[in-house]
């Protein structure tokens, strides 16, 4: 377990996975990040690489051979190594293989930062092409951060928290069909906020909107979390449709695979393209605001 410091926060960073641990809040002496329930989420945050989401059938094709990944692709399965680090900030490395090439043929670099500013939190990751063809990929981001949440005998109660977006805003909506592992629609929709409920998350399964601009702040009594999604073409919002007193705001850089997909790579909806040699980067930053005061070191 790495981490990094100051005067503020305390966070713990998994090697498997590459994934936030821990957010420790020091001034409000309280833990941020949901830290995942048996009958609920068993995970706290996803690194997502190479595929965001499902693949149909949990498979693509590429030059006329299947290759099989699971959900969120390969990097949460697998260790990183640490590339460099200060008391403040923590890159790690995530490298393709022999064993990663049976599932992913392509040939890569993965660099995730974690750095602390102040109040907030930035994190970042960079993809480098380390073959010598055109790769295909998706990347993404998972984090569950707590919220208000009264524990019910069948189903915990988390309304009066909202998340709200930069004044109203027109987007797409991907529809997802029952089960909630593909897209067979999308929609043209108004919103401005979003009030969250646990109803909201069974009937949707998970909120896939296109097109955002600027932030997004999760309200709730205890404080409010701000997301700087930096640009990120999709955003997912998903908890539990039952039990959990959290909410995983997900910018991605790709999206599932619709239920008619192609599985040919190149032909995938969202899907990125970065030639051989060439680096793509993407990011975002929340800033936590939770009162107390402490002095940054």
């Amino acid at each position: 377990m790495e981490k990094i410091e100051n005067g503020f926060f305390k966070v713990k960073i998994n090697l498997h996975g590459g994934t936030l641990e821990s957010v420790f809040d020091k001034s409000a002496g309280k833990e941020l990040l949901w830290q995942g329930a048996i009958d609920s989420w068993k995970s706290k945050d996803v690194v997502i690489f190479p595929f965001v989401a499902r693949l149909k059938d949990k498979t693509f094709e590429w030059r006329g051979k299947e290759f099989n990944l699971a959900t969120h692709g390969l990097a949460r399965y697998d260790d990183f190594e640490v590339s460099s680090r200060s008391p403040q900030s923590l890159t790690i490395l995530y490298r393709s293989d022999n064993d990663t090439r049976v599932r992913y043929p392509f040939d890569f670099d993965l660099y995730v930062t974690y750095a602390l500013d102040g109040k907030s939190l930035n994190i970042s990751m960079r993809v480098e092409n380390t073959g010598d063809s055109d790769m295909f990929f998706g990347a993404g981001f998972h984090p569950a951060y707590k919220i208000d949440c009264v524990r019910g005998d069948e189903c915990d109660d988390i309304s009066g928290n909202t998340l709200i977006f930069d004044g109203k805003q027109e987007l797409t909506r991907y529809v997802l069909n029952e089960s909630g592992a593909f897209i067979v629609g999308k929609e043209h929709c108004e919103i401005s906020e979003l009030a969250l409920s646990k109803q909201l998350f069974k009937d949707a399964k998970t909120l896939i909107y296109g097109g955002v601009n600027g932030n997004i702040t999760l309200r709730m009594n205890s404080g409010s979390i701000i997301y700087d999604v930096c640009g990120a073409p999709y955003i997912a919002v998903w908890s539990h449709e039952s039990r959990g007193g959290y909410v995983c705001v997900e910018p991605w850089w790709g999206l599932p695979d619709f239920a008619d997909a192609d599985k040919d790579i190149s032909r995938k909806t969202g899907i990125n393209k970065l030639e051989a040699g060439k680096v793509f980067e993407c990011g975002y930053k929340v800033k936590y605001n939770f009162g107390g005061e402490s002095n940054d070191k």
